[in-house]
């Protein structure tokens, strides 16, 4: 029988192998940390190959040819658009392009119980479900399947995601198509799905009540000092900044990513997608004074037909354009590395549970504490000594 992967390694999660299987042989299941893995039924399997054609970390998923990329430092006129993403809104104004022209437009929202999943957006109002980050992997099915059905009645698609979904993507179309626009993401790493779950639940239970809204980059202080905000059914509010709460200080220290994303070979300046989007945390040191508490994004683009949707919709921005140096960070050029104490963080979620290690490996200590309290009040004091000298 076709083997798919030795190690978990290996495997980004993509769905591309699930998409493409003829016998539908494959379903994806999931393992003990939430995260889910594709598995071959050795009864349906005519052992065809396909599976492993498509796999993106079996062969070149990047975008290719000779275009010379381009890059932009953006923020969006309409301040709305941007209070309501993660920094510059750039995905709002693509997504507007291509459901002008009869397009549609598929991304990452939150469902009813809060996984976060690939959907399809034929409206504007469809689409602002996948405004805002996403820390989650997303649940994306048999959603490959419906892009290729777009694209084959003749739609325009815009399909955005991490950079191994949109080359699993590529690899399950198997042949380019004129009318397919990929967006690819500057990803730090995709967390579990269950480490998710578990963290709101343990909040929904602290709180004695089911979520309501939950957003991962609240910009109530400003898109630097980033915020999980979530509401609860009976008004309660919970929100926490990226130091503090548990489960981004985990994300964050790369505890909860996927095995593969410690050597994902997507995090460089080759990008699969036609435009790569994220946020410009180098403005500061580019241009001061074009930032804001609302944020900047970057936008790189790898492709002719990138550069052709960004065109048209430049107008809908301040912007300048940027060098690549300018523009890179630490996930355009290596994997987020595992932490030194990584094996036993994953033997303690899995002899004790995730509240455990929440606890253990998240906690902030006395001296940080400290330093993040005394931090603004530092800051002020520089701002004054600079203005009197």
């Amino acid at each position: 029988m076709v083997e798919l992967f030795e190690k978990a390694e290996q495997c980004c999660g993509c769905t591309a192998c699930l998409n493409i299987c003829p016998k539908q042989a494959i379903s994806m299941l999931e393992d003990q940390k939430g995260f889910l893995y594709p598995n071959i039924d050795g009864s349906k399997c005519v052992e065809c190959g396909l599976c492993q054609k498509v796999c993106p970390f079996k062969v070149d998923g990047l975008a290719g040819g000779k275009f010379s990329k381009i890059a932009y430092a953006v923020k969006n006129k309409d301040n709305t658009e941007r209070a309501q993403s993660s920094s510059g809104a750039v995905f709002i104004e693509v997504a507007k392009a291509v459901l002008g022209s009869d397009g549609v437009v598929y991304g990452v929202r939150l469902d009813d119980v809060h996984r976060a999943m690939h959907d399809r957006a034929s409206s504007i109002e469809s689409a602002r479900k996948f405004q805002g980050s996403k820390y989650v992997q997303s649940y994306k099915g048999s959603i490959f399947q419906e892009i290729k059905r777009d694209l084959k009645a003749g739609n325009t698609v815009l399909f955005t995601g991490t950079p191994c979904e949109v080359a699993g993507l590529k690899r399950f179309l198997g042949v380019p198509y004129d009318n397919l626009v990929t967006v690819d993401i500057i990803c730090h790493g995709t967390p579990s799905p269950g480490s998710f779950d578990d963290h709101i639940r343990a909040l929904e239970k602290k709180y004695s009540s089911k979520i309501s809204k939950i957003s991962f980059r609240n910009k109530q202080y400003g898109w630097r000092n980033q915020e999980l905000w979530i509401k609860f059914n009976n008004g309660e509010i919970y929100h926490n900044p990226i130091w503090e709460d548990e489960y981004y200080r985990l994300f964050t220290g790369n505890y909860l990513l996927r095995d593969s994303c410690y050597s994902c070979p997507f995090a460089s300046m080759n990008r699969p997608g036609d435009i790569t989007i994220g946020d410009f945390w180098n403005i500061n040191n580019v241009k001061p004074d074009f930032e804001d508490k609302l944020g900047v994004s970057s936008i790189i683009v790898n492709t002719e037909k990138g550069q052709d949707l960004i065109t048209e919709i430049l107008t809908s921005f301040e912007y300048f354009e940027v060098s690549l140096d300018e523009c890179t960070q630490r996930n355009l050029q290596a994997p987020s590395p595992k932490p030194d104490d990584f094996d036993s963080f994953r033997a303690d979620w899995e002899q004790h549970g995730l509240d455990y290690c929440r606890k253990k490996y998240a906690s902030m200590g006395f001296g940080e504490r400290i330093r993040r309290t005394l931090s603004p009040v530092k800051k002020r004091v520089m701002k004054v000594i600079k203005r009197g000298i």
